[in-house]
C-alpha cells in the first residue's frame, strides 16, 4: 500500500474502501480533486476534497465527515487519495495531461471548436466532425445504450458550469478570472470548460478501471500513421491525424498498449534498470524489440519520416530523433544522477528493481554540534541520527539514497552537502544568515535576549581607537564559546552580545582611524556614553590659541599654545580635534572656545603650494585663537595712496610724484608692489601687512617700465592721463592744505585738481570764427582746451543737433590763436564721412573763412607741397591712402561720426590709428551702439593705451557688466571714461527747444500680407530655429536677417516682394492705409511732414502716390547729387509738403526743420539711426512742437524687434548715458530664438 499523509489507521480503512469499490465519481480540474466515496459501515455518502501539487503533495484537504473536522483525518480522505495515485508514481491530473485522451481532446478543440455544435449527431447516436469537403475527421461510436447515454450528456446536454458550480474555476488566478468575465477566457479555460475536456476524463477513467481496450492506426499508401483507432468495450473512437500533430500524440503513446511502440533509443527499450550503492551509479539494461508489421510499402518509398522532434520507422515504431547522451551510455555515473533522477523519474520508477524511488518527498533533519577548535558541525539525516553516514548513503542534491530504503525526494535542502562544517571565523555570518531556520534546532536557537558584553576600547600611538569585546562571564568556561557578535552557551543556543546598547555599528574589532576619530565620537556620542570610562567629565585644557609667524626663510608657521590643568603634563594628555583623550581615564570634549582645528593642533609650518589656500580660508578660521599675528600677514582694511609731493616735468605731458601706500599697519612704496607685481605674485607681505596683487586697483602699475621709477622706488614719472586713470582706481590720500607750503604748492595744487579743471578752465581766444557759441557750446569749449592745455584728448558726444561741428570748429580757432601768438605753424586734419564732407567744407567757409583748406578727395587728390591748415578727407580717402596721411604731423586730428571706426578690426580703425595727431578728438552722437568692446575700440582711437588690454578689459567690465550687471564694476568704468567724455542732451541744454512726442502707431496685415507672411514664415523658420538650438554651431545670421527683411518688406507692402511698384493699388497693405490716413490728418493742419523708409521701393511708391495726388515734395536718396538742392525746396518753397528720404542717406548732415511731423514708414534695427533722422527735424530752429509716427504692424517681426529693441535699452546709459544698437547681430542667440518663436 501508498504510504499517505494521514493517520496508519485512516489509511489502513481508506485502502480497504477503495478495494471495495467505494470510491465512486471522481471529479478533478488540475490539482483539485472532489471524490464521491459510500462509508462501508454506514453507507452515507461522503465528499473528500483534495489540492495536490505536481509532486502528489496535499496543499489542502477536508471531507465531510466529523472525523474529518475534529482530527484533519478520516478513511474517506485516505480512500481518495489512493486513489488518485491508483498504484501509480504521479498523482492522477499529472497523469491526465500526460495522457494520450487529452492530447487527442485537446488537438480536436483546436481543429473543431470548443462549442458543443462543432461535433454533430449521425444516426445510432454516432457523433461525427467533418472537414469543409466532407472528410471525417473524427468518429464517436457509442457500443452500448450506457455510452450513448454518456455522449448525450456530455455533449448535448451539458450543464452551465459557474464559480459557484465547478471545480475548474478553483485553480485561475484573479487575471485569468478577469478575462474569463470579460469573455475573453484563456485557451486552457477554454478546453476545461468543454465537452472535450469531460471526453478525455472519461475515457481515461476507462482505462484507470482496466476497461479492455485495443488501439490501431490507420496508414497511408506510403506506411505512414494518417489516423488512430481506440475501441473500447462501450465505445469506438476514430481520429484522424495529421502529420503535424504527430509529434505531440508520440509521447503520449507510452501511456496505452500502442501496437506502434515508443523507444527510449532507435530500436531499443529499458528493460531494468539497477542501482550499485557502492559505486554510485545506474546501470542500464536494454533490450531490442520486433519490427511490427505495416502497411505494403510501394517501391521507392521512405521508410523513415521525422516528425520535429522524432523519427517514424516505417514497421518499427517511433524513437527520438536526437540521442539523448543520458540514454548513449549504459552506466549513468554519480555525476550525472541528480539531472537523470531530475529528467527520467518515470522511466526510474518503472524500471527500477534492486531498490526503490519513494513516491513521496522527505523533510531531513540536522544534528548540530561543536568540536573543540568551536568549529560548528551540520549532519543532515532521515529518519535516525547519522543514517546517511552507515553503509553506503549518498547525497545528489535534492535527492538522497540510504541503504535498504531506497531513493527519497527532499522537501527542502538548505545546504548543498549532507555533511558541513562552519569553522569558527565563519559562525557568526552563518547564524546572521540562517537565524529563522536556527530556531527549529533545539540547543542552537538565536535569542532574543544578550548575554550581557562590555565593549572594551584601545587607542594605538597613532591615535586609532580600537574595540574589543570584556565578557561578563568568563571565556574560558566550560560550554561558552565567543563568536563575535554572538555567545553561545551549550544546550542553550546563542546569545548576541547587548549589541543594542551600544549599536549595530560599533562591534568588537572596530578601528576608527584618527582621522576619523573626532567625527565617529560625535556621531555615536549616545551609544559611547555606555562605555565604561570612555567619556571623563575632566577638561584638561584651560586656555587655547596660536601664533603665526614668517620665520627668516620667509615660511609661515603655526605654533599651537596650549595651557593644562596642573596635574596634567603636556606629554600625557593627545588632542583630537574636538576631544583630549588620557591614558585610563578616557576623552574629554574641548569646550567650542578651546577647540583648535585639527591641522593646527600641532606646530605646521605652510608650505608654498598650501600657502595661497592659508591665507584665503585658514588665516580666517584661526583668528579667533590668534594669540599673535605677524603684522605683515595682517589684512588691511584701509589701504590708500599717499600723494607726498607732485611737480611738473619741462615736457607739459610728465609730472614726477612721490607717493606711497599707506594702511593702518603702516607704509609700502608704490615701487615694491610694482615690483611684486612684475615678478607675478598673487599678494605681498610687506609692513603694511598682507596686501592682495590681484585688485583691480594695481591695474595701473601694471604698465610701468622700470625706467619710470627714481631714486629706489621714492619717485615714478606719470603722464597726465596716467594720473587720471590712477585716480579712478585708487583711493588717494591727498595731503592736508597746510601741508602744502613752498615753491611747489601750485604745481601740487594743479596735480591733484586736475578732474575737477575739466569744467573750470578758461575760455581761450577764437580769432577768426564768424560765430557766437551758446552757453554750453562754451562749456565744452573749456572742456576741449583743457584736454588740449593737457596733452589729452577726448570723445564729443552731444546729441544730435547740439553744434559738435561748431564747437570743433571753435576748438579749431582757439588752437590757430594760440600757434599764431607762439609763431608756430601746424596742421589740421579733419575726417569725416563722405556724405557730409562738402557740407563741412561749406562751414568751414562760412563760419572760419580766413582758415586755408584742403579738401583731400576726388581722383585729382594729391598731399605733396600741402600748405594748408587744415586738411578735410573722408574715411574712404582715409583707408586708402593712410601711410601718406600717418606721415603728416597734425596738431589736432578731428573725427566726425567716430562710430564707423566702432569695430577694432576694421581697416578704418587701423588707419586711424595711424594718424600722428596731438590731440584727437572724435565727433558722435553715439559713442557705443553694440556692447562695451566697442567703447573701448573707440577710445582706443582717441586715447590709445589709456584702457586696459582687451583681455583685461573684458574680465574687469565686459563680463561683469553685460552679463552680471555689476552696478560698481559699471561705476567704475564710467568714472574711468567721464573725463574724456562729455555728453549733452537737448532736454538738458535747450529748453527752449520745442517738445518732441513719439508715438507708436500700430497697424494690421491685410489678408493679401498674412498669407504671404505665413507663407514666408513657414518656408525657413523650422530650419533657422534647429540651427539656432544647436548649440555647437555658428549663428546663421545671414540667413535670419534675410528671412527677417523679407518679413519686414511685406509688412511694408506686397509690391516690395512681387517687384511691381507700378501696380502698387492692385495689392492691399494695412501699414500703407495707415500712412494715407496719417498724411491727410497733417496737411489738413498744414504741417510738413517728412518720410523716413529704408527700402528704395517704398520710396518709390510714396513719390508714385504724391504725384498722383500732385502733393509737392522733395527728397534725398543715397543716389542723390543735389542734396542741398532739395533741402532748400523743402525748407523755402510752401507747395513742398513732403520731404521723402532714404533713412541711411538722410540721417546726418541737413536740416529739415520746416517740417513738424516725422513719420517713419518702418523700423530701423537701430533705434538710434531713427533718433539721428528724426533730429534733422526736432534741432535748433525748430519753432513748431514735433510728432514723431514710428510705425509698427501687430502680431509680426516688427512687434517682436521692437519689444526686444525697447527691452535692451538702458543697458549702458549709466556708462555713457546712451544706446545705440545696431544690426541683427546685436541680437544674442537666445533672443533670436525667441524672436522667431513669438513671431509666428
Amino acid at each position: 500500500m501508498r504510504e499517505t499523509p494521514f493517520s496508519p489507521g485512516d489509511s489502513t480503512l481508506g485502502e480497504s474502501l477503495r478495494k471495495q469499490g467505494c470510491v465512486k465519481n471522481i471529479f478533478f480540474s488540475e490539482g483539485t480533486y472532489q471524490i464521491e466515496c459510500v462509508d462501508g459501515t454506514s453507507s452515507e455518502t461522503f465528499w473528500p476534497f483534495l489540492q495536490l501539487d505536481d509532486r502528489g503533495k496535499i496543499l489542502d484537504c477536508f471531507c465531510t465527515c466529523h472525523a474529518a473536522e475534529s482530527k484533519g483525518s478520516c478513511e474517506h480522505l485516505a480512500a481518495a487519495f489512493l486513489t488518485i495515485f491508483n498504484d501509480k508514481v504521479e498523482p492522477l491530473h499529472r497523469r491526465f495531461r500526460e495522457s494520450l485522451w487529452n492530447v487527442l481532446c485537446q488537438l480536436a478543440a483546436r481543429r473543431h471548436g470548443y462549442e458543443s455544435h462543432a461535433i454533430t449527431k449521425e444516426k445510432e447516436g454516432l457523433y461525427q466532425a467533418c472537414s469543409q469537403t466532407g472528410k471525417v475527421l473524427l468518429q464517436l461510436k457509442p457500443l452500448t445504450k450506457t455510452a450513448e447515454e454518456q455522449l448525450e450528456e456530455i455533449i448535448a446536454h451539458r450543464h452551465l458550469e459557474t464559480e459557484e458550480t465547478s471545480l475548474k474555476f478553483s485553480n485561475l488566478s484573479s487575471e485569468e478570472l478577469l478575462l474569463w468575465k470579460q469573455g475573453r477566457p484563456t485557451t486552457q479555460l477554454q478546453f476545461e470548460l468543454s465537452f472535450w475536456s469531460d471526453l478525455a476524463k472519461w475515457w481515461m477513467f476507462l482505462q484507470e478501471k482496466s476497461d479492455p481496450y485495443s488501439i490501431d492506426f490507420i496508414f497511408d499508401e506510403k506506411g505512414f500513421p494518417k489516423g488512430i483507432t481506440i475501441a473500447f468495450s462501450s465505445l469506438k473512437i476514430a481520429f484522424y491525424v495529421a502529420e503535424v500533430n504527430w509529434a505531440q500524440i508520440i509521447p503520449t503513446l507510452k501511456t496505452v498498449a500502442s501496437p506502434l511502440p515508443v523507444f527510449d533509443v532507435q530500436g531499443k527499450k529499458v528493460k531494468q534498470i539497477e542501482y550499485d550503492p557502492e559505486k554510485r551509479q545506474f546501470t542500464l539494461d536494454w533490450e531490442t524489440l520486433p519490427k511490427t508489421k505495416p502497411s505494403p510499402l510501394k517501391e521507392g518509398h521512405n521508410k523513415t519520416f521525422t516528425l520535429d522532434s522524432w523519427v517514424y520507422e516505417v514497421g518499427v515504431g517511433f524513437y527520438p530523433a536526437k540521442p539523448d547522451h543520458f540514454l548513449e551510455n549504459h552506466v549513468i555515473t554519480e555525476e550525472k544522477i541528480p539531472a537523470f533522477l531530475q529528467k527520467y523519474l518515470p522511466l526510474l520508477k518503472e524500471h527500477l528493481t534492486n531498490t526503490k524511488v519513494s513516491a513521496s518527498s522527505i523533510v531531513p533533519r540536522y544534528k548540530l554540534y561543536f568540536t573543540p577548535d568551536a568549529t560548528l558541525h551540520i549532519d543532515m539525516y532521515l529518519f535516525e541520527e547519522e543514517d546517511l553516514q552507515k553503509g553506503n548513503p549518498a547525497y545528489f542534491s535534492s535527492w538522497v539514497y540510504l541503504d535498504g530504503r531506497g531513493f527519497y525526494h527532499l522537501e527542502e535542502s538548505l545546504f548543498p552537502s549532507s555533511q558541513m562544517q562552519i569553522p569558527k571565523e565563519d559562525v557568526a555570518e552563518f547564524i546572521d544568515k540562517h537565524r529563522f531556520w536556527l530556531h527549529t534546532c533545539d540547543g542552537f536557537q538565536p535569542h532574543v535576549s544578550s548575554v550581557e558584553a562590555r565593549l572594551g576600547y584601545h587607542v594605538d600611538e597613532r591615535g586609532n581607537l580600537h574595540f574589543t569585546t570584556l565578557l561578563d562571564v568568563e571565556q574560558d568556561s566550560a560550554g561558552i564559546m565567543d563568536f563575535g557578535s554572538w555567545i553561545y552557551i551549550k544546550g542553550r543556543g546563542f546569545y548576541a552580545k547587548a549589541s543594542s546598547r551600544t549599536g549595530m555599528y560599533i562591534k568588537p574589532g572596530l578601528v576608527v582611524p584618527r582621522s576619523d576619530l573626532s567625527r565617529f565620537i560625535r556621531k555615536h556620542r549616545e551609544d559611547l556614553e555606555t562605555l565604561r570610562n570612555f567619556f571623563t567629565p575632566v577638561c584638561h585644557i584651560t586656555k587655547a590659541g596660536v601664533t603665526i609667524v614668517i620665520n627668516e626663510e620667509g615660511v609661515i608657521v603655526v605654533k599651537p599654545e596650549y595651557s593644562f590643568l596642573p596635574q596634567y603634563p603636556r606629554e600625557k594628555v593627545r588632542i583630537f580635534e574636538e576631544y583630549t583623550f588620557v591614558e585610563n581615564e578616557g576623552f574629554a570634549e574641548i569646550p567650542f572656545s578651546l577647540r583648535l582645528p585639527d591641522l593646527y593642533q600641532n606646530e605646521k609650518e605652510i608650505d608654498a603650494d598650501f600657502e595661497p589656500y592659508f591665507l584665503a580660508y585658514d588665516l580666517t578660521i584661526l583668528q579667533p585663537f590668534t594669540v599673535f599675528l605677524d603684522p605683515r600677514l595682517q589684512k588691511t582694511e584701509d589701504l590708500s595712496l599717499q600723494i607726498k609731493k607732485a611737480w611738473r616735468e619741462d615736457s607739459k605731458n610728465f609730472w614726477r610724484v612721490e607717493m606711497e601706500y599707506q594702511t593702518e599697519i603702516g607704509s609700502i612704496l608704490a615701487y615694491d608692489i610694482w615690483e611684486a607685481i612684475h615678478d607675478n605674485k598673487k599678494y605681498l607681505f610687506s609692513k603694511a601687512g598682507l596686501i592682495y596683487l590681484k585688485q583691480s586697483r594695481f591695474h595701473w602699475l601694471k604698465g610701468l617700465s622700470k625706467k619710470r621709477w627714481a631714486k629706489n622706488g621714492k619717485e615714478v614719472r606719470l603722464t597726465t592721463i596716467e594720473w587720471i586713470r590712477l585716480s579712478v582706481f585708487e583711493n588717494i590720500k591727498k595731503p592736508a592744505e597746510q601741508e602744502l607750503s613752498g615753491e611747489s604748492s601750485d604745481e601740487m595744487r594743479s596735480f591733484l585738481n586736475l578732474s575737477l579743471a575739466f569744467v573750470q578752465g578758461e575760455i581761450p581766444e577764437v580769432e577768426g570764427l564768424h560765430s557766437s557759441l551758446r552757453p554750453y557750446q562754451e562749456m565744452g569749449l573749456r572742456w576741449l582746451w583743457f584736454l588740449y592745455s593737457n596733452g589729452l584728448s577726448g570723445l564729443l558726444c552731444d546729441e544730435m543737433g547740439l553744434g559738435k561741428t561748431h564747437q570743433a570748429m571753435a576748438l579749431i580757432a582757439a588752437l590757430r590763436t594760440e600757434l599764431r601768438k607762439k609763431e608756430k605753424k601746424s596742421k589740421v586734419l579733419v575726417v569725416c564721412p563722405t556724405s557730409v564732407i562738402f557740407h563741412w567744407q561749406e562751414l568751414l567757409k562760412r563760419f572760419l573763412p580766413s582758415l586755408q583748406v584742403y579738401v583731400f578727395y576726388g581722383a585729382q587728390r594729391n598731399l605733396e607741397d600741402v600748405t594748408s591748415e587744415l586738411v578735410l578727407t573722408s574715411y574712404g580717402i582715409l583707408r586708402t591712402e593712410k601711410q601718406a596721411l600717418s606721415k603728416i604731423p597734425f596738431e589736432l586730428a578731428v573725427f566726425d561720426e567716430v562710430q564707423i571706426a566702432k569695430n577694432a578690426k576694421s581697416q578704418t580703425h587701423k588707419a586711424l590709428r595711424g594718424i600722428d595727431a596731438n590731440m584727437r578728438l572724435g565727433l558722435t552722437g553715439t559713442p557705443i551702439e553694440n556692447e562695451l568692446l566697442e567703447l573701448k575700440a573707440l577710445f582706443d582711437v582717441i586715447l590709445p593705451t589709456y584702457l586696459p588690454n582687451e583681455s583685461v578689459f573684458k574680465e574687469l567690465f565686459v563680463n561683469p557688466i553685460e552679463k552680471g550687471a555689476d552696478p560698481e564694476k559699471k561705476f567704475l568704468l564710467s568714472r574711468l571714461v567721464k573725463p574724456f567724455l562729455l555728453r549733452r542732451k537737448k532736454t538738458e541744454v535747450l529748453l527752449e527747444l520745442p517738445e518732441k512726442t513719439e508715438e507708436i502707431a500700430y497697424c494690421v496685415l491685410s489678408d493679401e500680407q498674412k498669407k504671404m507672411y505665413d507663407e514666408t514664415m513657414a518656408s525657413s523658420r523650422s530650419n533657422l530655429l534647429d540651427s539656432l538650438k544647436d548649440r555647437g554651431s555658428s549663428v546663421p545670421y545671414l540667413h535670419v536677417f534675410a528671412l527677417l527683411t523679407s518679413l519686414k518688406r511685406i509688412c511694408d507692402h506686397p509690391c516690395l516682394i512681387h517687384k511691381n511698384v507700378k501696380e502698387y493699388k492692385k495689392h492691399h497693405s494695412g501699414k500703407w492705409e495707415l500712412f494715407v490716413e496719417l498724411l491727410k490728418e497733417a496737411r489738413e493742419s498744414k504741417q510738413k511732414v517728412v518720410v523716413f523708409s529704408q527700402y528704395l521701393e517704398m520710396l518709390d511708391i510714396i513719390e508714385a502716390y504724391l504725384k498722383e495726388e500732385q502733393i509737392g515734395f522733395a527728397g534725398i536718396r543715397g543716389s542723390t547729387r543735389n542734396r542741398a538742392e532739395q533741402v532748400a525746396t523743402f525748407a523755402n518753397n510752401p507747395s513742398c509738403e513732403v520731404f521723402v528720404a532714404s533713412l541711411q542717406a538722410a540721417g546726418v548732415g541737413i536740416d529739415l526743420v520746416a517740417a513738424s511731423v516725422v513719420i517713419h514708414y518702418d523700423r530701423w534695427w537701430n533705434p538710434a539711426k531713427e533718433n539721428q533722422a528724426t533730429d534733422r527735424v526736432h534741432r535748433i530752429g525748430q519753432n513748431r512742437g514735433v510728432q514723431v509716427f514710428k510705425m509698427v504692424t501687430k502680431n509680426t517681426i516688427e512687434e517682436s524687434i521692437h519689444q526686444i529693441i525697447e527691452r535692451k535699452k538702458g543697458l549702458l546709459e549709466g556708462v555713457i548715458g546712451y544706446d545705440d544698437q545696431e544690426q541683427v547681430k546685436s541680437f544674442t542667440r537666445e533672443e533670436l530664438i525667441q524672436l522667431l518663436e513669438i513671431a509666428q
